[in-house]
């Protein structure tokens, strides 16, 4: 990433740029000039207003920073909201040898995270022409956002850049610079078969090895960001398809999350969040349910809908006791770590709060708290099943929900601390059993209803339920066709 060019006079920023080359609804949309940020904040002269950064989700291959709009969180708040577009797909994260240069930032394949952190270095060195506190910045994201906060952690090059997080649905994730390599030789590959130069893999290894790097490199590089992000498609929460956040040695340490285990990270007061059915979509579309779930009347057989259900809480029991109850665990275990405070997000779960068959597939499913906080109510859910997600019924008690999740969060935005008077006290994360360690979030048709829990996801124990409730082939099916090589613990 580069800094912006100078301009004189007043710079229009009325209408959003351009999103990172990305495949939506079936087109390819946005542009290689996408690197802008989105600002919002109060209409008032104040100074010294907390700032938080978010990072939107997406897998680090779709979204952008329209996803997450900032005006009704920053005048609640009193805070400045900032948005942020970063390199998606191949243009954010991509290895080949024939690239390298000796320049360790060049080289290292993670131009994703590196646009972050150039991001949170024109917050330090601006934000005050904006009313904003340098000295009070904090980090957040969902999904892989979330993860490239967790990434921008335990970078050396994040230090001194933030000094608070809020990770939703987001944990500790990278991968080896080897599978990085790998992928961007089978894209070569599928490149040139496309364009006809081979016909196979085989071939295109062949082709590679009779060229110099210059070359490969000249061919990379004269191909369109469009041609791109058809061969990556929908890796659905999944490492292998496309691998990201590369364990470099200078953006990111070789150890990668390892190295938190030795206390070597930003430590920062933090917020841990994650939804009571992270899988239940990603379930819902995948491949072996998604023909069912299209007609209802196949889905509702009960041997494949209790299938469904089973894959649905015992994946989001996996997924949320990795991103959320192991992180938390972690970072609590060492004595100069500020408080770290979790939750979940339980809001469609209650019984006829939302349709009965929104509440069956999809509860609480991933991202449902992001309207929550921004207070524009844009959930998948709400298009998908109009008049059954948000309704009218419900709107007294999940407006509520939305006022008290948003007043933690301002607390949070200008102390550390999510606790003030008038709202349940939020305690923060506890590694003894039996302490009460999470905070849930939900409402019914009325009221917000916010609690303390000690619920505590721990792979084994997990797992030891899922070998004592569900057949062989039951277990099988979950972890090989559902679970396996997602964000989350391998129970294979």
């Amino acid at each position: 990433p580069q800094d912006p060019d100078k301009w004189q006079g007043i710079l229009e920023t009325k209408q959003y740029r351009d999103s990172s080359v990305q495949i939506f609804e079936e087109k390819i949309i946005g542009h290689e000039d996408c690197l802008y940020l989105n600002v919002w904040r109060p209409d008032d002269h104040r100074s010294k207003l907390p700032v938080f950064v978010f990072l939107h989700g997406g897998g680090n291959t779709v979204g952008s920073g329209q996803d997450f709009k900032g005006d009704f969180l920053s005048k609640q708040t009193n805070s400045i909201i900032i948005s942020v577009n970063y390199r998606l797909g191949v243009m954010g994260w991509f290895r080949h040898s024939a690239l390298a240069t000796g320049n360790p930032l060049h080289d290292s394949g993670n131009y994703g995270l590196l646009d972050i952190l150039h991001a949170l270095k024109w917050v330090q060195e601006n934000i005050h022409i904006f009313g904003g506190d340098r000295n009070n910045v904090t980090l957040g994201g969902h999904s892989a956002g979330g993860r490239n906060v967790m990434a921008a952690l335990i970078s050396p090059l994040g230090k001194g850049l933030f000094h608070k997080a809020i990770v939703l649905s987001g944990g500790m994730t990278t991968a080896p610079p080897a599978l990085g390599e790998e992928k961007s030789a089978d894209i070569l590959a599928q490149l040139l078969i496309e364009e006809g130069k081979v016909s196979t893999k085989e071939e295109a290894r062949q082709w590679e090895n009779k060229q110099s790097a210059d070359e490969i490199a000249s061919y990379l590089r004269g191909k369109e960001a469009e041609e791109f992000p058809p061969i990556i498609g929908d890796p659905t929460i999944k490492m292998e398809p496309f691998p990201h956040l590369f364990t470099d040695g200078h953006v990111l340490p070789r150890e990668g999350f390892q190295v938190m285990e030795s206390g070597e990270y930003h430590k920062m007061p933090m917020i841990l969040g994650c939804t009571a059915h992270e899988v239940s979509t990603f379930a819902y579309f995948d491949p072996f349910f998604f023909n069912s779930s299209i007609n209802k009347s196949k889905l509702f057989v009960k041997e494949k809908f209790d299938l469904y259900q089973h894959a649905v809480e015992y994946g989001s029991k996996i997924y949320a006791g990795f991103n959320i109850d192991h992180t938390a665990d972690l970072l609590t275990t060492f004595t100069d770590q500020p408080p770290v405070f979790a939750y979940r997000f339980a809001w469609g779960t209650r019984e006829k709060v939302v349709a009965t068959e929104v509440q069956k597939l999809f509860g609480a499913p991933h991202g449902a708290d992001i309207d929550f906080f921004t207070g524009h109510e844009e959930s998948m859910l709400d298009r998908l099943f109009p008049d059954s997600y948000y309704t009218r019924d419900n709107q007294p008690g999940r407006k509520k929900l939305n006022q008290t999740m948003v007043t933690y969060v301002k607390n949070f935005l200008h102390t550390g601390d999510p606790n003030n008077k008038g709202l349940p006290q939020w305690e923060p994360w506890q590694n003894q059993k039996e302490a009460e360690r999470v905070l849930v979030f939900d409402a019914d048709h009325e009221q917000a209803i916010v609690r303390m829990s000690k619920q505590n996801f721990l792979r084994e124990e997990i797992v030891q339920e899922m070998k004592n409730n569900l057949s062989k082939e039951e277990y099988r099916l979950i972890a090989d066709q559902l679970f396996d090589g997602r964000f989350f613990w391998s129970i294979r």
